[in-house]
């Protein structure tokens, strides 16, 4: 609630506050982090060590991570520096673009197996996510009605993004209970 008094303005005595609040989440994102990057670290170490299944994996999931970090400490630009672009243009976005490659695959499999007329609810979502694909192909634009395009981008920007954006927000909830029930020991 105050985040969303914040974003409407009604209060302007809040935006101290909420900066505050804003660079505490920040701090605490990149503790998360390096929590995040040395538990990787340690769990293929030991990985490694112990001769487990794809140990190999293990270091070249290391190699990757020290090269970045090297990439990141030796340059005094950061994050924006030559290095850093090129082990994101040569690394990271060769990876993404594989995974989303395979991303085809696993949803053309999905939509065979729960999009089918048949099913409750099948043929509706059968026809939006025809009426989607459809309207974000570039040459639909030019032989759709614009209202359908218009009433199409509508249904994206505005109910479905309020059903992914309370998924995020549910997901975060989720992971802050597991994360806490795992340092109380209650796991």
């Amino acid at each position: 609630m105050v985040l969303i008094v914040d974003r409407t303005g009604i209060l302007p005595a809040l935006k101290p506050v909420m900066a505050n609040f804003y660079q505490g989440l920040m701090l605490l994102g990149g503790v998360a982090l390096l929590l995040g990057v040395v538990n990787a670290a340690w769990l293929h170490g030991r990985r490694i060590q112990t001769g487990q299944r794809d140990w190999v994996l293990s270091i070249v999931l290391l190699a990757v991570l020290l090269a970045v970090f090297v990439a990141g400490v030796i340059s005094p630009q950061g994050a924006t520096s030559p290095s850093m672009t090129w082990v994101f243009e040569s690394v990271v976005a060769p990876g993404q673009a594989a995974l989303f490659a395979l991303l085809v695959f696993f949803m053309a499999a999905a939509a065979y197996r729960f999009l089918r007329i048949g099913r409750p609810g099948g043929a509706w979502m059968l026809a939006g996510a025809l009426a989607v694909f459809l309207v974000q192909w570039p040459l639909a634009g030019a032989w759709l009605p614009v209202s359908i395009v218009d009433s199409t981008f509508w249904l994206v920007n505005q109910p479905v993004m309020a059903a992914v954006r309370g998924l995020l927000l549910g997901s975060g909830i989720a992971m802050l209970i597991v994360g806490l029930r795992l340092l109380l020991g209650k796991a």
